[in-house]
């Protein structure tokens, strides 16, 4: 053998070997390429679900946090402001001076949200003022007040996706609370 095809014949022996070595099989791709796709039929739903729930929670905040900033209003400016529902996806906020504005439930945080429950729902937190009413709004006269000096008309508003339930209590002080209903309890966020 010459001393070139005696190299020649060393240098594809050992490429041929080195590259099974080192490269993937079909099958090893297929194994993987499965165990992504398991992975991803597992997780996808279970994070639409997850977001979905946070999109609930965070519209419950949100309402709260609204009801929150018209009470510093009348407390700022002494004067009275009411809180209506016009209907079961938005509330209307109703100046001293008459004027109001319209706000869409869940506006900023996006999902199905509107006013009420879902199936039968035992309990209610602490500030409402009798059983869950159907346009789940429980204030007085349909309405919440919000006072000069900060306090408010007993109550509590209830916002659903239809599978999820919360509640927003305001006492008669002014306080404003978030409700979770699990298990048919009424909890505190």
């Amino acid at each position: 053998m010459t001393k070139k095809s005696r190299y020649h014949t060393l240098l594809f022996t050992d490429c041929s070997q080195s590259s099974f070595s080192k490269a993937f099989t079909l099958i090893e791709m297929m194994v993987v390429i499965t165990i992504i796709g398991i992975v991803m039929v597992i997780a996808i739903p279970n994070f639409a679900a997850m977001q979905q729930r946070a999109r609930v929670r965070a519209g419950a905040h949100e309402v709260a946090q609204d009801f929150r900033h018209i009470r510093e209003r009348a407390l700022a400016k002494g004067s009275t402001y009411q809180i209506t529902l016009p209907d079961a996806r938005h509330y209307q906020v109703t100046n001293p001076d008459g004027n109001s504005t319209t706000y869409k439930l869940g506006q900023t945080t996006g999902g199905n949200l509107r006013f009420g429950t879902t199936g039968a729902i035992g309990g209610t937190p602490s500030e409402a003022n009798g059983p869950i009413p159907g346009n789940g709004f429980d204030f007085a006269a349909g309405t919440l007040r919000f006072e000069t000096r900060g306090s408010a008309t007993k109550g509590v508003a209830y916002i659903t996706d239809n599978k999820e339930n919360y509640a927003i209590g305001v006492n008669r002080l002014g306080k404003i609370r978030v409700y979770i209903n699990t298990s048919g309890t009424w909890q505190g966020l």
